[in-house]
């Protein structure tokens, strides 16, 4: 399928009967491929048992895919999945249209359903409700307390992180960030820098969403909307992004789950798995908008 001048490579996995919905999944941030790492895959065999057809894709220059994910901001991986619904719909699926993102991906599936996606209903699968630098910020200073930083320390490195987004606000270069750390004393381990990039393309990438409010996207949804979380959830805000979503999408068209023992990627135990009741939660709402 292609997304303007790009070719996304996808796979469209069909229940044996025929599917009562349809659900094409994104994944987070960085270069993801249609299977999210692992996390993609045991969703989806949860999904076909239920006769939900699932379908997802590369990101940009990842597995069969070209461009470059580091050049696609919220605004261009919203255009990439609206594609993939519309290809989908060309290629003769008929089932309700839903999407599912995961992460940074729940940001981009509300902006694609916001502007036309062909979609019945949306998931925000540990999405945050809030924007980059308030979400970015949350999860770095979790990392750092897991590290075992004293609570002085912690302050300094997210005071460092305030300084990073400002730079990155002013349109400053990677290494006038580095340089300006420096001269701070605010460059020490975890980096507030590194957090966010590596590179200076991703640093650039850094700058395009940390600009993204998924506010006016939450105003405009049109359809059933189910905002799901894992409850010890480290990288997401959860109780501030539930009041987001309560606020800003139309309280008949929204479901929220909080799901006990879950963390980001709402699992739990040793190995990591699923939470108990998240299948049966993404079952249900996905089958009660397929009725509709």
């Amino acid at each position: 399928m292609r997304s303007g001048s790009f070719r996304l490579a996808g796979t469209l996995s069909n229940p044996v009967e025929s599917p009562i919905a349809t659900l094409l999944m994104h994944p987070g941030s960085g270069p993801s491929t249609r299977d999210n790492d692992v996390y993609f895959p045991e969703i989806r065999a949860h999904l076909l048992r239920s006769g939900i057809a699932v379908a997802s894709f590369d990101k940009r220059g990842v597995g069969g895919s070209t461009g470059d994910w580091r050049d696609a901001g919220i605004v261009e991986q919203a255009d990439d999945v609206a594609a993939a619904g519309d290809a989908l719909i060309g290629e003769g699926v008929t089932s309700p249209l839903g999407v599912f993102g995961h992460s940074q991906g729940g940001w981009v599936v509300i902006e694609a359903a916001s502007r036309g996606a062909p979609v019945a209903f949306v998931i925000s699968n540990s999405g945050p409700g809030v924007t980059a630098g308030v979400q970015d910020r949350f999860s770095l200073g979790n990392v750092a307390r897991r590290a075992g930083l004293k609570s002085s320390d912690v302050d300094e490195l997210l005071h460092g992180f305030d300084v990073v987004v400002a730079l990155l606000r002013s349109g400053a270069s990677l290494a006038e960030a580095r340089t300006r750390l420096g001269a701070l004393g605010l460059d020490g381990e975890p980096s507030p820098i590194s957090f966010l990039a590596d590179d200076e393309r991703e640093w650039n990438l850094a700058g395009l969403i940390l600009e993204h409010d998924p506010v006016p996207a939450m105003r405009s949804i049109g359809v059933p909307l189910l905002a799901l979380f894992g409850a010890d959830d480290e990288v997401v805000p959860v109780d501030e992004s539930v009041r987001s979503f309560r606020s800003n999408v139309h309280p008949q068209l929204l479901s929220i789950a909080v799901l006990a023992g879950g963390d980001h990627r709402v699992q739990g135990g040793n190995p990591k798995r699923l939470v108990d009741g998240y299948a049966r939660t993404l079952v249900r709402f996905i089958s009660s908008c397929s009725r509709t």
